[in-house]
């Protein structure tokens, strides 16, 4: 048997450095979903990663085409969009997916697995969460930067397939030396990071300003907290398992530890005047909280006001 085909639809930063990895061992059988100049990018270029952790990464990947018509059926399918783009990179993937396809959402929130699994019920789909610091250059190229790029893999869904689709895409991505971790609970990995990014994103976005000068006011403090415990709250009612520490541990980190200069992806796309994903970091929140009866009302107010903010 030949070389699983792959393909990464969603090619911006995220996308950009799993299909440069990824097009270090398994090139003749990469492709990738994207348009315009981007795509010329692509063609011309290669997928370059310029990589703190990695080093710099050259592949060419096999195919660059603009929707999944001219692909046809792939092994494996990422998809690395915002979360407001999932629906329409769904259109252009579905000639993709066949019943053995095995799709991988590497994207923020808790809902991605659970949209595509709708989307898609003849095919496996996984779940993941990453940590990474990489943003897209203007040059097409994907840089990340500091000393650390990991990704949780795993499944929600217990079948046996799915958790055999999972076991060999992580030896993909260990083949290609990227720092990929099985996950036996991965619903608890991605509650970790998002009760995170619900603090985090929010506090940051909604001052537009990096975490330094937030920490500084005895009141924002006191919403920081608010958000990581009515997260945490949501997270325990729905029967995640997570340590009971971990908002003292990560409200120590974001107040004491974490760089003064620290920004997040939420707000730079509200200090830019970009879509952002209110909804997947707060949204998603709210309507598990009432579907638990879960009261959250520092979310519920930071979400309305960063909805008036955002577009």
């Amino acid at each position: 048997m030949g070389n699983p085909k792959l393909c990464v639809a969603g090619v911006g930063a995220i996308g950009t450095l799993i299909a440069a990895m990824l097009g270090k061992k398994y090139a003749d059988s990469l492709s990738v979903i994207a348009r315009g100049k981007r795509a010329e990018s692509f063609r011309e270029k290669g997928l370059v990663l310029h990589s703190d952790f990695y080093g710099e990464v050259v592949s060419q990947p096999a195919n660059v085409e603009e929707n999944g018509e001219a692909l046809g059926v792939q092994d494996f399918v990422f998809v690395c969009v915002k979360n407001y783009s999932l629906d329409a990179i769904a259109k252009q993937i579905a000639p993709c997916i066949g019943p053995d396809t095995v799709i991988i959402p590497v994207m923020n929130g808790i809902e991605p697995g659970d949209r595509l699994r709708k989307l898609f019920q003849q095919a496996h789909v996984l779940d993941s969460v990453i940590y990474t610091i990489t943003g897209a250059q203007e040059d097409f190229s994907a840089k990340q930067s500091g000393t650390y790029t990991y990704m949780f893999l795993g499944t929600k869904d217990k079948y046996e397939t799915s958790v055999n689709a999972a076991h060999a895409l992580h030896e993909i991505m260990r083949s290609v030396d990227f720092d990929c971790r099985f996950a036996e609970d991965i619903e608890a990995e991605i509650w970790r990071k998002y009760i995170l990014n619900c603090a985090f994103n929010t506090i940051t976005a909604r001052y537009k300003t990096s975490i330094g000068p937030i920490r500084e006011d005895p009141e924002k403090l006191k919403d920081i907290r608010g958000l990581f415990e009515e997260a945490y709250a949501v997270s325990k009612a729905i029967g995640i398992s997570l340590p009971e520490d971990l908002i003292e541990k990560q409200f120590t980190f974001m107040t004491t530890k974490q760089s003064p200069k620290a920004t997040s992806s939420m707000e730079r796309d509200v200090s830019a005047g970009r879509p952002t994903e209110l909804d997947a970091f707060l949204g998603s929140l709210i309507r598990k909280a009432k579907e638990y009866s879960v009261d959250v009302p520092v979310c519920t107010r930071y979400y309305n006001e960063l909805k008036d903010m955002s577009i």
